[in-house]
């Protein structure tokens, strides 16, 4: 995606997700089992604050370097503070993040579209309320899923079952594949044979691999392999 769609979408899904738990701040979160809406916000605005602090400081930041959480107001303080330093600098600039294989502005451009989006859903549903994800958005968070998934971080679980199985992500107009290992995933060119596999509009199958709503996605094949890939997955998407 362009960078500036990233921040446009930064912006509308924050004021959705806003608009949404206002509604009622105490509502539970059904999506992030023990949070209110308030809860959630407050989260969301924690996360701007820290990426906010790691580009500023090129650093993970201390705890005293933060501030109390709040609600409305607070969060797009955070939410502007965020939008600032992003467009303040080149998306290839170097800066601090918790993905080793990379350390780019870019890389906070699209998690943080990614996190407004996925939590303003979560916002939505305390509110018995889901409208979907951008399209491109939703497709482009299937991909930074699966490099998190295939990325080695050294906690990877060994599974017996699955490995040596292909599992097949589709979306309609794009695939994805990978190849489970007893201790990993790797990716797998987009039109290997796949032993299973999950199919489902872009929103859907984002929301679906995010643990948020498994409705709307279709899965099929060998059920080792599944499950072999649901509990890898589970480890990234905590």
């Amino acid at each position: 995606m362009e960078f500036p769609r990233y921040l446009e979408l930064i912006r509308a899904d924050s004021e959705l997700l806003l608009e949404a738990a206002e509604g009622d701040w105490q509502a539970p979160v059904p999506s992030c089992p023990g949070w209110t809406a308030l809860d959630l916000v407050r989260h969301v605005g924690q996360v701007y604050e820290h990426k906010v602090l790691c580009m500023t400081l090129d650093r993970e930041p201390v705890s005293n370097e933060r501030t109390t959480p709040e609600s409305g107001a607070w969060f797009i303080a955070q939410r502007d503070a965020l939008l600032e330093q992003l467009l303040a600098r080149d998306p290839r600039q170097q800066t601090q993040t918790w993905f080793p294989p990379d350390q780019t502005v870019g890389f906070w451009y699209r998690r943080m579209a990614l996190e407004t989006a996925v939590h303003r859903v979560d916002a939505e549903l305390a509110n018995s309320q889901r409208t979907a994800i951008d399209a491109d958005l939703a497709a482009d968070g299937v991909d930074e899923l699966l490099g998190f998934v295939t990325y080695d971080f050294g906690d990877t679980p060994e599974l017996a079952e699955g490995a040596g199985r292909t599992v097949q992500l589709d979306r309609g107009k794009r695939r994805w594949a990978v190849t489970l290992r007893t201790d990993g995933v790797d990716r797998a060119a987009d039109d290997s044979p796949a032993d299973a596999g999950f199919a489902g509009e872009p929103s859907n199958l984002l929301l679906y691999l995010w643990n948020r709503d498994r409705s709307g996605v279709r899965s099929w094949g060998d059920p080792a392999a599944l499950a072999a890939f649901l509990t890898r997955l589970g480890e990234e998407t905590q």
